[in-house]
């Protein structure tokens, strides 16, 4: 293997284990924040009435906590399986182009609820890591 391929190689890599230690991370921290911040008597009480869904009514205060906390977790196992497949990936290959694909997909929904619901922090950062992994799709695709 050429010097420049093995630096690109390591550089897919790495930009790919950056963005799956990342979303581990900001999974975390959404998990702790759900438990630190959401879990309270004070919300529980502001949110506790029904609402129609799918035919029968849900409380929203226990539908949001639900969707809160699958978030969080399901994060961390998104970050999980990247640091999997970097893993799994021998060392002289690039990342798999399908599983960049589906990060940036993934990326572009964290992007678009930033835009719409959640604000610039959001936003900005599913920017800054679909701009790194389209760097790690990039050099993937023109490999020499």
């Amino acid at each position: 293997m050429s010097p420049e391929k093995n630096t690109k190689t390591k550089l897919a890599k790495g930009l790919f284990t950056f963005n799956g230690i990342t979303t581990i991370l900001i999974g975390a921290l959404h998990t702790y924040a759900h438990y630190s911040d959401l879990v309270t008597i004070e919300l529980n009480k502001m949110l506790s009435y029904d609402i129609p869904v799918m035919g029968q009514n849900a409380d929203v205060y226990k539908l949001w906590q639900g969707m809160s906390l699958m978030m969080g977790l399901l994060l961390i196992i998104v970050g999980l399986l990247v640091l999997v497949i970097v893993k799994n990936t021998p060392k002289d290959k690039y990342p798999p182009v399908a599983a960049s694909l589906v990060f940036i997909a993934m990326l572009c929904c964290v992007i678009y609820a930033g835009a719409n619901f959640f604000g610039p922090p959001q936003f900005y950062g599913g920017m800054f890591g679909c701009v790194l992994q389209s760097i790690c799709l990039f050099l993937t695709l023109t490999k020499k």
